[in-house]
């Protein structure tokens, strides 16, 4: 009897008390203040009661028992606040479901790693040359500086992010034929198919472009070259992460050699043109004092008595001043000179390369077990969310 009246409905438990205590079903209508229709939709549980109307029914019978504790369940959050035991009781309650969910969660969070396609990653570092590298020449130029001759500051700051980055590294790389595992020679863009009519296209357009495949091409290999600086020692770190580790050693070396060979052009460009401007206007002056003097000798030569006359002297004045003028020209000219071939010696490689990229043994990525670990999660807090919810 006690399990049947435990399945009974609230508008069966009303309808059983109301034969039980021979109650009309007018005069209980009138004490719960509705109409006999709507009691009847109760008792048939047509129609929901409404809380107001429970309470005048519990108010005029208070015999009548609605076994609450029965019928109700424990409610996780009451008061904006978790009862932490219920909720572990109705986890621990579910936890065939759960462990079910979160077993298939990690099959198949680790079985759809193997849908990726594996990279592997390869590093180049290079470490940025002493500028007192060559100790002789820099005592030689702090002497020159103490007597007054002033030597060329030829230090360049370059960004090795914006250079590994550039166009002009990328566009190298990309006309480069790579020696993949297979043994044949491919470039960048034949390896990634990129000069192959896509299969999706239905109307053949900008795909087959040059011009569109090359963008495409540096776009593609930007994102598979990162640049990592370490601002305290100065030590840079050039990663390629390419499909086959041969060409990925291949092409990150083939970079750390392009950007040295790029700072080292460019950091002995200026020198090479103050040298030749320098040289240049030595010859120039040498040529203009040479005339000078030749000029002054001859005056000398026929105006011997020249301090007499105040013109003549005037004469005179002029030309030796501008004897001594271009001789100091000459001087100084001759000075820059030697200072520029210095300078030009002096200039050593920016960057050396540390350790030399080698082809990976393992792969990169994709990482089974962060997939494990992330589906695992992915499983438990779903399983937990379900059965919150489902209860």
């Amino acid at each position: 009897v006690e399990l049947v009246e435990n399945k009974l409905t609230l508008g069966q438990k009303i309808k059983r008390y109301r034969l039980m205590n021979d109650i009309r079903q007018e005069d209980m209508a009138d004490q719960m203040n509705v109409s006999r229709a709507t009691l009847i939709n109760y008792e048939k549980g047509h129609t929901t009661i409404n809380v107001d109307v429970l309470e005048r029914l519990k108010n005029a019978y208070p015999s009548f028992e609605i076994d609450d504790k029965e019928t109700e369940n424990p409610k996780i959050i009451q008061d904006n606040i978790i009862d932490f035991k219920v909720l572990f009781n109705v986890l621990y309650q579910s936890r065939k479901h759960i462990f079910l969910l979160t077993v298939f969660a990690m099959i198949f969070g680790t079985g759809s790693s193997f849908l990726f396609t594996k990279y592997y990653s390869a590093q180049i570092s290079l470490y940025p040359a002493k500028k007192d590298m060559v100790q002789g020449l820099g005592q030689f130029q702090s002497l020159a500086t103490n007597f007054g001759m002033n030597m060329p500051n030829n230090d360049q700051d370059f960004d090795i992010s914006d250079v590994v980055q550039s166009r002009l590294i990328a566009n190298k790389v990309l006309q480069k034929k790579w020696a993949i595992r297979t043994g044949s020679e491919l470039t960048l863009i034949e390896i990634w198919e990129m000069d192959k009519y896509p299969w999706y296209a239905f109307i053949q357009s900008s795909f087959t472009d040059s011009a569109y495949v090359q963008e495409k091409a540096i776009k593609n290999l930007t994102k598979h070259v990162e640049v990592v600086e370490d601002r305290l020692t100065s030590l840079i770190k050039i990663t390629v992460t390419l499909e086959d580790p041969v060409v990925s050693a291949n092409v990150a070396n083939f970079i750390g050699d392009q950007v040295q060979s790029y700072i080292q052009k460019e950091n002995s460009a200026q020198t090479n043109k103050e040298k030749i401007f320098i040289s240049d206007r030595l010859l120039i002056v040498k040529n203009e004092l040479e005339s000078i003097e030749l000029e002054l000798k001859n005056f000398k030569e026929r105006n011997r008595g020249y301090e007499d006359s105040p013109e003549l002297f005037m004469i005179f004045s002029r030309l030796f001043r501008e004897v001594e003028a271009k001789k100091q020209l000459y001087i100084t000219l001759q000075q820059q000179l030697e200072l520029a071939r210095i300078e030009e010696v002096k200039q050593t490689p920016i960057l050396h390369i540390l350790d030399y990229a080698v082809p990976p043994s393992r792969k990169s990525s994709p990482n089974r077990f962060l997939f494990l670990v992330f589906s695992t999660i992915f499983g438990l807090s779903s399983s937990f969310l379900v059965t919150i919810f489902k209860y």
